[in-house]
């Protein structure tokens, strides 16, 4: 498929209707559940599995950002306000496709909309919002890496101020404006901390704000209050980020923050305690902490082979480490809970029974690997993170599950 072809749009979207369920869960943590395996929150686009296919994989990074994107738009559309979205295919494509155009009309109005092509024609609502995605896109490219990373990123904004300025359409242009103006500093303020946390600023990162400065939406002043952060110094003690107040909002800073400091090497001390101050700052508990830093490493260790910058930064033997290292510890908190769960289910004793005498078949292990990480999912800090269930191997498992978790025959075995 040739995204850069029109007639995406309603190609993408007809197939991507949502069955809105009978009870929802939380909103905060349905969006954060459904988009962060996406890699939308942290600027590298994963396509949704049903696009893992030869027309879709050989996409570059901006086309598959625009099916993340668009993906992420109709996920938060399953909170509208009191309207209805259309069962209909085709009046499906075009509400959304209209109230997108107006969204964006209303949050970045200093991107002239063109309701009109170069030779006079009225463009539909479908050829518009092509038009405005693919401008997006074109605004977030950078010549370095974290410039990418952060404008990238910053679409997940789009998604979700979408998904609220759907429940109350009538709020005022002035006001979404006003909003995500804020969120941009706040980011960006957080960020220049972070580069401070080890007492100084590098060249790099000075060039880099610079970039940064140059391509987000914010006003002089506002350009002008950063640039000063920036050259005096900034601590995380210093950012006020009393007005964040919706969970998937901090959520999302705290995530890019751990990205930030971490994805070049191990975590420092220094950039840890720049984790938790940040963290207790953002109102979570060390137990959210500690679950967004599962979140960042298990999304790396997912997408190792999908996202070139991690290769090139990162050593996978020390992410994985670290990462088989958290679930450990994990398990062996919460080893009580994993034995009940165990002895509930008859076929997986019986299988693990049966492995302590004679070796599995292929099917049987599969059922065990499946069962096992299924388990890993209720335990409170996996519970709305996806794991690496192609990384999570049986072998692995059995030496992530605790001996006392296990039925007293495999215990004997080992």
């Amino acid at each position: 498929m040739d995204l850069s072809e029109k007639g995406w749009f309603s190609e993408l979207l007809k197939n991507k209707q949502p069955a809105t369920e009978k009870k929802v869960e939380d909103k905060n943590e349905y969006i954060y559940k459904s988009i962060q395996p996406s890699g939308l929150m942290y600027g590298h686009p994963i396509l949704p599995k049903e696009y893992v296919s030869e027309d879709f994989l050989g996409l570059e990074s901006s086309e598959k950002l625009k099916i993340v994107l668009l993906d992420g738009f109709v996920k938060t559309a399953i909170f509208p306000s009191d309207s209805v979205v259309p069962t209909n295919p085709d009046e499906y494509v075009n509400f959304m496709s209209k109230v997108i155009v107006e969204f964006y009309e209303n949050a970045y109005p200093e991107n002239q909309v063109k309701s009109k092509s170069f030779w006079g024609k009225k463009l539909s609502n479908e050829e518009i919002v092509e038009n405005i995605i693919n401008d997006r896109l074109n605004t977030t490219k950078q010549t370095t890496f974290w410039g990418g990373f952060f404008n990238n990123s910053l679409l997940f904004l789009d998604v979700l101020f979408f998904g609220e300025w759907l429940k109350h359409p009538e709020e005022k242009r002035g006001s979404l404006i006003e909003q995500r103006d804020l969120i941009h500093q706040k980011l960006l303020e957080v960020m220049i901390a972070a580069s401070y946390a080890d007492g100084k600023l590098d060249l790099e990162e000075k060039e880099l704000f610079d970039d940064l400065l140059e391509s987000v939406h914010l006003t002089e002043p506002r350009k002008e209050h950063l640039q000063k952060l920036l050259t005096k110094g900034h601590s995380i003690e210093d950012v006020d980020l009393g007005d964040m107040n919706m969970w998937i909002l901090r959520k999302y800073i705290l995530e890019l923050a751990i990205l930030f400091v971490w994805a070049d090497e191990i975590v420092t001390e220094e950039e840890q305690a720049f984790i938790n101050k940040l963290g207790l700052k953002l109102d979570f508990s060390e137990g959210e902490i500690e679950r967004s830093m599962a979140a960042i490493e298990s999304f790396v260790v997912t997408n190792w082979g999908n996202v070139s910058f991690l290769q090139e930064k990162n050593n996978f033997s020390v992410v994985s480490n670290q990462f088989i290292k958290r679930i450990t510890k994990v398990v062996n908190e919460n080893k009580k809970m994993i034995s009940t769960e165990i002895k509930e289910s008859k076929e997986l004793m019986n299988l693990l029974a049966k492995s302590a005498k004679q070796d599995l078949t292929e099917d049987e292990q599969k059922i065990v690997r499946t069962q096992l990480i299924d388990i890993l999912k209720i335990l409170p800090t996996f519970v709305i993170i996806a794991l690496p269930g192609s990384f999570l191997t049986l072998p692995l498992l059995m030496k992530i599950i605790p001996e006392s978790a296990l039925p007293s025959a495999f215990q004997k075995k080992k």
